[in-house]
């Protein structure tokens, strides 16, 4: 049977190596949450872009001339076009979008809007093999609200 003396100078030191495989464990596990943090933010602003510029899409897109003549409410698509266009403008985002924004008249009072923006990773690049970016997708749709 061993002494408490004897166990502890054959265990001595175990936990001193175990110490640094704990902490890159840590340290690896907190740079995976601000990355996966970075891109759920960008996602969300891209979100927000989007279902702002398809409100902005049917409000200012309306055909005045359809209107004024009766036949109701219609979307005149050079108009959408440019209400999402200054709408990503006045966000800063025409020129980090991965693609040209996708608008599409799903309607004739409905307007969808596809973005899509590259975001780049901070901790992941550092890592070999590890990703340098994502390309993070994001749709809104809106519709003019009848009464």
């Amino acid at each position: 049977m061993l002494t408490m003396s004897t166990r502890h100078r054959t265990d001595r030191g175990s936990v001193l190596m175990l110490m640094p495989a704990a902490v890159l464990i840590v340290l690896v596990l907190g740079a995976i949450a601000v990355d996966l943090s970075l891109v759920h933010l960008a996602r969300s602003d891209l979100v927000h872009a989007a279902a702002g510029a398809a409100n902005d899409a049917v409000t200012y897109g309306l055909d005045e001339d359809a209107w004024r003549r009766g036949d109701g409410y219609a979307l005149d698509t050079a108009r959408v076009d440019e209400a999402v266009t200054r709408s990503l403008a006045a966000r800063s985002l025409l020129d980090h979008l991965a693609a040209p924004p996708v608008v599409r008249a799903t309607g004739p009072t409905e307007v969808t809007v596809e973005l899509a923006v590259p975001v780049d990773y901070i901790f992941a690049k550092a890592l070999p093999g590890g990703p340098r970016r994502t390309v993070v997708h994001a749709a809104a749709t809106a519709t003019v609200a009848r009464r």
